[in-house]
């Protein structure tokens, strides 16, 4: 799943390592709209973390029901998966003893638009990227107390929602109507990102999501978007990776405008003519990702 991030496995067996990612994934996520609860709780930040501490455990129940629904069935649901050895900790006789190397993950989706509910400004500035933090950080304690509970990996996820993003702003419109900032576009910003039409260079973009990034430990990414292409600029390309690296980013990605022509197959940044034989036939992509 893209994004997965297996953190340190609480029922590593003995003598292994437990932060070993090899066999291991995530398992059933359950989202969290959050925009919903800012109003819910009638843009008050106090009233919303305390509905968002109900709902995280509520996901918490859920995750842990889909979780012994999996475990009840036969391996032979999967059969290819477990006698080939490809899930870490398989005994050979019960799923349960792969799943539970595998991360729960509680995921999100609205961060910037729950701030601007909330104060009327996101993450891009530092009174939101406070309470980010705290909302953050609230995701993260109760996922660490749940771990050690339940002895399962729950861990914060920073979810690829790219068609719950629209499902959920659709829902939202319908009860609450079009709100600047919030609801004046066709979908939620994904998990923790810096809306997409916030006028925010690639470097910017890293330092502020790189300061919620290690909230989660399962799994994120950050990504940027660039006007052209880098195939003549490789330069650009190894500063922007090395800038992620040094800020601690786990996963990044690079979306790169790849134009390509269905008739000679040339392929570059051309926009409407293929240079080579000027066709016009011409598939055209403006974000890659994964």
């Amino acid at each position: 799943m893209c994004r997965t991030y297996n953190g340190s496995d609480i029922n590593a067996e003995e003598g292994t390592n437990p932060q070993t990612k090899d066999g291991r994934g995530n398992i059933c996520p359950v989202t969290i709209i959050m925009p919903t609860l800012a109003m819910e709780a009638d843009r008050d930040v106090d009233k919303f973390m305390e509905l968002l501490d109900k709902k995280i455990g509520e996901a918490k129940d859920m995750l842990i029901e889909r979780y012994n629904y999996i475990c009840s069935q036969s391996p032979e649901s999967a059969k290819f998966m477990y006698e080939n050895g490809l899930m870490l900790g398989y005994d050979g006789k019960t799923v349960e003893s792969a799943m539970k190397h595998g991360t729960l993950a509680l995921g999100q989706i609205g961060l910037a638009e729950t701030l601007q509910i909330l104060i009327g400004k996101d993450h891009t500035t530092p009174e939101g990227m406070e309470l980010a933090k705290r909302i953050e950080q609230l995701f993260k304690d109760r996922c660490a107390e749940f771990k050690k509970k339940y002895k399962l990996n729950i861990g914060v996820y920073y979810t690829p929602a790219e068609n719950l993003c629209y499902t959920a702003m659709k829902k939202f419109k319908a009860q609450y109507g079009e709100i600047e900032n919030v609801s004046d576009r066709d979908y939620f910003t994904n998990s923790i990102h810096v809306p997409v039409w916030k006028k925010v260079s690639p470097f910017e973009k890293i330092d502020i999501e790189s300061q919620l990034t290690g909230y989660s430990n399962a799994g994120c990414i950050t990504y940027v978007e660039l006007d052209s292409g880098v195939q003549n600029n490789l330069e650009a390309l190894e500063e922007l990776v090395n800038y992620a690296m040094d800020k601690d980013i786990p996963y990044f990605a690079l979306n790169v405008p790849n134009d390509t022509c269905l008739d000679c197959g040339y392929t570059d940044e051309f926009n409407d003519e293929c240079p080579m034989c000027h066709s016009e036939h011409i598939q055209q992509l403006r974000r890659v990702t994964g």
